[in-house]
């Protein structure tokens, strides 16, 4: 255990938790966590010297997202009688 703890090194950083959960959100569509793009970053800047890294989406896999993302506060009513349908379109808000 002490060979591990010896080759990695602990980082820890504070990142706005909506634009924390957005980018993790799109991590995990392309199946990635925070701990394998941390990584991947360094040693694209050993290599290269830079930060040109990018993982990205394929245009359907973003416009996805960002569908789910609009909607994602509109209210679902539920529908499992006629009455419920009624009430529903008769309802004026």
């Amino acid at each position: 255990m002490d060979s591990v703890k010896s080759k990695n090194k602990k980082i820890q950083v504070n990142v706005n938790r909506k634009l924390a959960a957005k980018a993790e959100n799109i991590m995990d569509e392309i199946g990635l966590n925070p701990t394998v793009v941390i990584n991947a970053l360094y040693k694209e800047i050993v290599a290269t010297g830079k930060i040109p890294l990018s993982f990205s989406l394929t245009k359907e896999q973003r416009a996805e997202l960002e569908l789910r993302d609009a909607v994602k506060d509109i209210p679902v009513h539920r529908v499992k009688s006629k009455k419920d349908l009624e009430e529903f379109f008769d309802d004026e808000s």
